[in-house]
């Protein structure tokens, strides 16, 4: 190792011999400005290395080796940095920390298992937002937090699309959330039960974490690793990991109130078409998204060896409606049908009982260890609007308004004497004539105008629980050895409801709420882990050791729904669709509980081989001793600082993900746009080796490989400003996706229902998908940061930054679409032309999200009062209209391309009483929307595309009131 890195430094003529200085040893005390009171945990670092202590409980720190002409910084999360120079004859230094008024903490613990670092001393790029990068929000949700600071970070805002609407997943440099991995306080967070199996196509599928159940008032700082850290942290770091820092402060107390609303805009754009269709007035924008929070954290002193931290979050938000009229609806309307006004919901869910509580303590036990535990508890209620089922007119849905061109009607009579279809009224018919027939003929025929006269939307969502405990003991000694032993576990429930529907098969019996399923993620772990630093002469400081060994198991389980939900009932035999319409619910035959253990060892070595170069290397095993084998991934680092203020690095490191247990055996039944128009279908989502999948191409899920490159440069362009600028490409091989909707046919359903596959549902069922292995990617991207902060001694404080990044991602391998001549053993008359991934799925998987993305930030602090501006520009991208899977029908393209845009957040505050600080924030200051989609507003009622990189319901006001007492 040490003669591959001289000759790589040689080649690049940067390796320049030290000058061998007088060393001394430095021994202090550092105290706080305010109180004069000792400060413990103060780190004391040799400037321009990684070299340093940390003060003990009295505040006091001994240094040796220092070399004489050195400085040495004095840093504490949320306190000014004090750097003094180590002149000859210097033993003691005593200082003082002063509270940071930008509170930016500069030091960060993951992407590296050395004690903690500067974050431009890093060999992998981080990101790091502190207190008020977390609190200058409209919001309090974690996701749309990071959305707006983070360019490389997206996270898409889906009208309607079941639980990627309740469970926003988030994507990192262009890759899915299954490839981001979620710690807290170091140790890895569970998944969520939910999967967005209807989310865009980076989403589509995936199982990430639901990091909105960690309430923002909990967090210290929130760290951003961009780099490929599966030898460090385990599979799915292929993307990059996300570090939440609780607060561990043992005394104060502070306390968040805040109010927001919409503008309610939208105005200047008309919602419906032309006159020649129908254009009626406006719909009325009265659901503006009213919401509240609530929080505090309260710090209390657990003895005097510890601390007990409780954050508790209350939060509820009215839905918002951003909805045109449809072509059918005005329609209706015109023939007298009752339609509610809007009739088809396009806009943010209700999220309402949202409770979230956390968690975390620790007590230095003895002289050299500690005991810690977090963890946190957290419900919410979130609920969201479907599609329009029309009672009436060609886009009547299917199996319950409409038999293929007529009006459907249930024959209610056994005596046969009346035959209901004979006399039903056309789908052109208007109300009168409707309810006419249904006078007429009641008892003997059914209708479900009848329930339903104007039609119905279902309403869907879902309770949402989520439950996580960790517990441990870390210590060391003083030859520097570190251990830490922990076990975590982590649970996430999801009960699903939908109501405002039918099971049409029940005809009149039918109820109109439902229970279909629930969903739950168990997670275990148990982790050893420790480091040991070696003396090496040949290297510049020792050589670090960590070393672990992990147990974790996952277990997915899925709940059957109540008996209606997925009945067939006696009126399935004259074509009604079975089950609670909109969201199947799950036959309990087809329920089940699929686990996956593993066990992973690992080994990290790290070390300053000279004062200029920092090399870091990895690598971890991990055996899926019930289905995948073992895998080996590993990690390459490198630090080189060419001068002061001048820093190269990079690395290359392997990864993998494995299938999640619920990815390999999920079953769901829904209804969707078809891919082929617009119409509403039954989808069936299968386990991809089911006979109907395996029949379409599924087979076993395999692990998804990963390579992954960054090269970067750290500039320090004065002592207040610092450019970043790194570059990534991500190679992934057998990506782990869904397929697209494979729309079957006549004949092949045919086969399904004879075979009895799935029950009664097959009957209605129109397109299959599964998850498969079924392409490669390669993903490139640059991340550019400019920041600069700097505090004067009056109290006054200014922070800029410019970030920018660009991601690219390209298919490179992909299955070609093939034709098959026989279906579960059968011959099929006509060839049947399988793709797996449509067009649809390749355009979304390349240009979905914004290829360029900037965030302009500037903030100033000025006595008690305080400003923020905040610039977020998005670049443009391209969507399929009407969720076409093949992007095109008989009039041409339905291809759409969205301009870009540039998004400005403001915020003024003003401090009083000195703990008091009341605050008015704007998102979206100047109103700004996506592109409207008025082809979409007059089929489906939406007038933005189905989902957007940024918020589409406008502008947004909140007024925060902070309070920090005791």
């Amino acid at each position: 190792m040490k003669q591959l890195s001289t000759s790589i430094l040689l080649a690049l003529g940067l390796l320049i011999v030290p000058v061998v200085a007088a060393q001394v040893t430095v021994t202090g005390t550092v105290t706080e400005t305010a109180t004069s009171q000792p400060f413990p945990g103060v780190q004391v670092i040799i400037k321009g290395t990684l070299e340093g202590t940390v003060t003990d409980s009295e505040g006091m720190y001994s240094l040796s080796d220092v070399a004489v002409g050195s400085t040495l910084e004095f840093r504490f999360v949320g306190y000014r940095t004090q750097e003094v120079l180590v002149s000859e004859g210097t033993n003691e230094i005593n200082v003082q920390l002063s509270e940071s008024i930008l509170e930016i903490d500069e030091f960060v613990v993951v992407g590296s298992r050395r004690l903690p670092r500067l974050v431009k001393d890093s060999a992998v790029p981080v990101d790091v937002f502190g207190p008020r990068d977390l609190a200058s929000q409209t919001s309090s949700d974690i996701d749309e937090i990071l959305r707006t600071q983070i360019p490389s970070y997206n996270v898409q805002r889906h009208g309607i699309d079941d639980e990627a609407t309740l469970v926003r997943p988030i994507t990192l440099r262009g890759l899915s959330p299954d490839n981001v991995v979620v710690l807290v306080n170091g140790k890895r967070r569970h998944r969520s039960a939910s999967m967005a199996l209807l989310g865009s196509s980076l989403n589509t599928g995936s199982q990430g974490a639901d990091i909105n159940m960690i309430p923002s008032i909990a967090l210290k700082q929130v760290e951003v690793l961009r780099d490929g850290a599966a030898a460090q942290y385990g599979a799915d770091a292929v993307a990059g990991v996300f570090n939440m820092q609780l607060r561990d402060n043992n005394q104060g107390v502070h306390v968040r109130l805040q109010g927001g609303m919409y503008s309610g805009g939208d105005d200047l754009v008309p919602n419906g078409i032309n006159a020649s269709n129908g254009l009626l007035s406006k719909h009325d924008y009265s659901a503006t998204g009213r919401n509240f929070l609530a929080a505090a954290n309260v710090g209390l002193p657990l003895t005097d060896r510890g601390f007990l931290n409780l954050s508790l979050e209350y939060r509820d938000a009215d839905p918002t409606i951003r909805s045109g009229l449809r072509r059918d609806e005005s329609a209706l309307i015109q023939r007298g049908y009752p339609v509610n006004n809007p009739a088809q919901v396009w806009g943010s869910p209700d999220v309402s009982n949202s409770f979230v509580g956390f968690v975390n303590a620790g007590i230095d036990v003895g002289n050299n260890a500690h005991i810690y535990a977090f963890g946190g508890y957290g419900n919410r209620e979130s609920e969201g609007g479907f599609y329009f089922r029309s009672p009436g007119t060609s886009s009547a849905r299917a199996a319950v308004f409409r038999s293929g061109s007529v009006r459907a009607v249930a024959d209610l009579n056994e005596s046969d004497d009346i035959v209901c279809s004979e006399h039903v009224p056309s789908l052109d018919a208007d109300f009168a004539a409707v309810n006419a027939f249904i006078s007429q003929y009641k008892g003997q025929c059914f209708l479900f105008n009848e329930l339903f006269p104007g039609g119905f939307t279902p309403r869907f969502g879902a309770n949402i629980y989520d439950l996580s405990v960790t517990t441990g003991i870390r210590g060391g000694a003083d030859d520097g050895l570190r251990w830490d032993l922990s076990f975590s576990m982590g649970n996430s429930d999801i009960d699903y409801f939908i109501y405002n529907t039918v099971n049409a098969s029940l005809g009149p019996d039918t109820p109109t709420s439902f229970k279909p399923r629930g969903y739950e993620q168990q997670e275990f772990t148990i982790s050893a882990s420790g480091s040991y630093p070696i003396g090496v002469s040949a290297f510049a400081t020792p050589l670090n050791i960590a070393f672990g060994l992990e147990w974790h198991t996952e277990e997915f389980t899925t709940e059957g729904g109540d008996p209606d939900s997925w009945a067939n009932g006696k009126y399935g035999s004259q074509g009604f669709s079975v089950g609670s319409n909109g969201y199947q619910g799950l036959n309990p035959k087809f329920a089940g509980s699929w686990d996956r253990p593993n066990v992973a060892l690992y080994l990290d070595l790290e070390t300053d081989v000279t004062t200029r170069l920092t090399l870091g290397v990895a690598s971890r095993y991990e055996n899926y001793y019930n289905d995948f084998g073992s895998t080996l991934t590993g990690k390459v680092a490198a630090l080189y600082r060419a001068t002061g203020s001048l820093r190269f690095r990079g690395t290359a490191s392997t990864g993998f993900r494995a299938p999640t247990p619920g990815q390999a055996n999920l079953w769901a039944l829904q209804t969707a746009l078809s891919g082929e128009g617009d119409q509403l279908v039954e989808t069936g989502q299968l386990p991809p080796t089911h006979p109907i999948s395996a029949a379409l191409g599924g087979q076993e899920l395999t692990e998804e490989t990963a390579f992954s490159l960054t090269l970067g440069t750290i500039v320090d362009l004065s002592s207040n400003l610092t450019l970043t600028l790194d570059y990534f490409d991500i190679s992934l091989q057998d990506r782990i996706s869904l397929t697209g909707n494979i729309a079957i046919t006549e004949e092949i359903r045919d086969i399904i229902v004879q075979q009895a596959l799935l029950g009664g549902a097959s009957t209605t069922l129109r397109e299959i998908k599964f998850f498969s292995n079924d392409f490669d990617t390669r993903t490139r991207g640059i991340d550019l940061l400019l920041a600069y902060d700097r505090e004067s001694d009056s109290g006054n404080a200014t922070q800029a930054s410019l970030a920018w990044n660009w991601t690219m991602t390209t298919l490179e391998d992909f299955s070609q679409p093939r034709d098959i001549s026989t279906f579960l053993g059968q011959s099929l008359s006509t060839p049947f032309t399988l793709s797996l991934l449509t067009p649809r799925r390749q355009l979304e998987t390349e240009d979905l999200n914004p290829k360029h993305r900037i965030v302009l930030m500037g903030r100033h602090i000025r006595g008690a009062v305080s400003g923020m501006v905040r610039l977020n520009y998005y670049d443009g991208w391209y969507a399929c209209r009407n969720n076409s899977n093949s992007c095109v029908n008989s009039t041409g393209s339905l291809l759409d391309e969205f301009d870009s845009a540039v998004i400005v957040d403001a915020e003024v505050g003003y401090r009083f009483l000195e703990d008091y600080r009341v605050s008015l924030g704007v998102d979206n200051l100047f109103d700004t929307y996506p592109d409207s989609h008025q082809d979409e507003t007059g089929s489906q009622g939406n007038i933005r595309p189905e989902s957007t990189p940024w918020d589409y319901n406008g502008r947004a006001y909140v007024l925060r009131l902070v309070a920090d007492l005791f």
